[in-house]
């Protein structure tokens, strides 16, 4: 069967032209004019973030063009790994290329051993309060298209800083990781099953950047910083590009009042974050750690 990239109607594998638009059938990336309709997909996570339970999540995309080049829709993964709740999309296509903004209503964190616990309670468990639900980090989509009704891409949540009560931030690391999709059907309303699959994913055709992102690369140490001193370094390694991960290290903490624990406390007793960087980037980190004000 062919797929109309235009309409969405199915018809014979001997068709070439959709009567109902009059738009060719013959499949090339060219056809597809735009991205309306239902999308069923499945990300996973790169190498780095390859813990217990991490395993490919299938979504399902809701998809509407805009104007020009613009989109936006809802986003819906599949139980048990997919995060419960309806997400939003917000993004350009331009063929071959599509990227969007994915925005999910309540945000998770993964721990060392795969399990999933929301932002609120994460922030609960390292004793801060935190009266109400968080929303995801943005989640940042690029991909382009096999053909007209199918896509692939790489994702990343880019470093953050949890704001919490008093003005103190509570530092994240990088995620990062894989995403296919293929057309379904211009009926939105549809609840398909099954979706996507490994040989849909052609990591040939990603640059060596979008391809290290997937994989993943070993990151080199700079060493372990009070939290105070690794919030101005990161906000600086935002600011220049500079690709970092960070590792707490609760080994360090000791019991002392919950200010001294976010600002340093006394010498050594305090919790430390390791901080690692890609090692193309690690001279120009060196030099911002070694400049007199890093901020």
């Amino acid at each position: 069967m062919k797929t109309c990239a235009y309409c969405g109607k199915q018809y014979p594998d001997e068709a070439t032209v959709c009567p109902v638009d009059g738009e060719s059938l013959a499949g090339s990336i060219a056809d597809r004019k735009k991205v309306t309709g239902l999308w069923r997909g499945v990300y996973g996570y790169g190498e780095r973030e390859k813990l217990p339970g991490l395993g490919p999540v299938p979504f399902t995309l809701h998809l509407k063009q805009g104007w020009l080049e613009h989109f936006t829709g809802t986003v819906n993964e599949d139980a048990p790994q997919g995060i419960p709740d309806t997400g939003t999309i917000d993004g350009y296509f331009t063929s071959p290329k599509i990227e969007f903004t994915k925005q999910m209503p309540v945000g998770y964190v993964i721990g060392a051993d795969g399990a999933r616990m929301t932002l609120r309670e994460y922030i609960l468990a390292e004793g801060h309060p935190c009266e109400r639900d968080l929303p995801s980090a943005p989640i940042f989509y690029q991909g382009t298209f096999l053909d007209a009704n199918r896509m692939q891409g790489t994702w990343i949540i880019n470093p953050q800083q949890i704001p919490l009560p008093g003005g103190l931030k509570l530092p994240g690391s990088l995620v990062s990781g894989f995403w296919c999709a293929e057309f379904i059907s211009t009926d939105i309303k549809a609840d398909p099953t099954g979706g996507p699959t490994a040989p849909l994913f052609d990591k040939t055709l990603l640059s060596p950047r979008e391809l290290e992102t997937v994989e993943g690369v070993a990151f080199g140490s700079l060493g372990k910083f009070s939290v105070a001193d690794a919030e101005k370094i990161m906000a600086r390694f935002v600011q220049e590009n500079i690709r970092f991960e960070i590792k707490r290290d609760d080994e360090a903490m000791q019991e002392m009042m919950p200010i001294m624990e976010i600002t340093g406390g006394y010498s050594g007793t305090a919790q430390l974050i390791e901080i690692r960087v890609h090692p193309e980037d690690e001279a120009d980190a060196q030099a911002i750690i070694h400049r007199e004000d890093p901020v």
